[in-house]
């Protein structure tokens, strides 16, 4: 329960590196040789990128 006495941004930045996290796995799994990218691999691989690219500099940005 330590988690409720941080402060809000650092709770912020806990769930947006999980988000990262997250999404970094998503994509590890996407990127195997069995993959088969047809246009639904495509769409969620590159809005996985595109999750990652802005919670990353979301959490640049709140970090500052």
């Amino acid at each position: 329960m330590t988690a409720v006495y941080l402060p809000v941004s650092e709770r912020v930045l806990d769930k947006l590196a999980d988000i990262l996290f997250a999404t970094d796995e998503l994509l590890d799994m996407i990127h195997v040789e069995e993959t088969v990218f047809d246009a639904n691999t495509r769409a969620v691989e590159n809005t996985a990128n595109s999750v990652y690219r802005q919670v990353n500099e979301l959490m640049k940005s709140l970090a500052d």
